[in-house]
């Protein structure tokens, strides 16, 4: 399922197909199913599906549920998501419109011992939306 998610994302890019994606008769059951599933996922599947959903703009009713598994999800796996897997959640909950918290503080503790392994623009990213969320970044 991530791998779909990561799919739709990638097109995403294109505003028309962006449009068409966003009718939640056509990706709210795939949300429904994905929230059920998260317990099960590794951190990659976790940040993909955050990326993709971010980029899919997906809001409101239909996806309450597969935001609210993915930060809970995110959190509990901070700690083992790799760089580039920290910044892309930390995007998309800021991207999202979803400055969770909790969160946050957990993005923020298990990026800070490895900022200096971080590429640029993956820094950049982290750095981006944890101003954007309004939280505070790791020192």
């Amino acid at each position: 399922l991530s791998t779909c998610w990561s799919r739709l994302g990638r097109i995403a890019k294109n505003a028309d197909r962006r449009r068409l994606l966003q009718d939640p008769a056509l990706l709210a059951p795939l949300a429904r199913q994905t929230a059920a599933a998260l317990d099960d996922w590794g951190p990659w599947g976790v940040s993909a599906t955050a990326h993709a959903a971010a980029k899919l703009r997906l809001e409101g009713g239909p996806y309450e549920a597969l935001w609210s598994k993915l930060g809970t999800a995110a959190a509990a796996s901070a700690r083992d998501f790799n760089c580039q897997g920290l910044a892309n959640t930390a995007w998309a909950f800021a991207t999202a419109g979803r400055p969770e918290p909790a969160l946050f503080d957990r993005l923020a503790a298990a990026s800070e011992p490895r900022l200096s392994d971080f590429p640029s623009f993956a820094l950049g990213q982290l750095l981006w939306a944890f101003a954007a969320a309004g939280a505070e970044a790791a020192s």
